[in-house]
């Protein structure tokens, strides 16, 4: 637990500090962002846009709409994986790396 107290301002208190279970799913290039959006969402997994750094500006350029996805479970994060990497709209999931930057 981290507890602060600083002239003028509010004290600060934490004590449940944990990994977030999140996905990167990266639609092809010809996927519009409302179709993307639509498919994320019959799905109900928390989403938003946005993706790690760890494939560079090349790969930016080269793909469609980008997402990162929150589970509660690293079970719930499995299971999708495994239900959707392969569909038609998708063209990669994989797990974000934010201790790499690229470009």
């Amino acid at each position: 637990m981290i507890a602060t107290t600083f002239p003028h301002q509010i004290e600060y208190v934490t004590s449940d500090v944990h990994e977030k279970i999140e996905l990167i799913v990266v639609f092809k290039k010809e996927v519009e962002l409302k179709e993307a959006e639509a498919f994320l969402t019959k799905t109900k997994v928390k989403f938003r846009e946005g993706m790690d750094s760890s494939r560079g500006r090349i790969y930016f350029y080269k793909t469609g709409p980008k997402f990162i996805l929150t589970f509660e479970t690293a079970q719930e994060r499995k299971k999708f994986e495994k239900k959707y990497k392969s569909a038609e709209e998708v063209y990669e999931i994989y797990e974000p790396d934010w201790d790499i930057r690229k470009d």
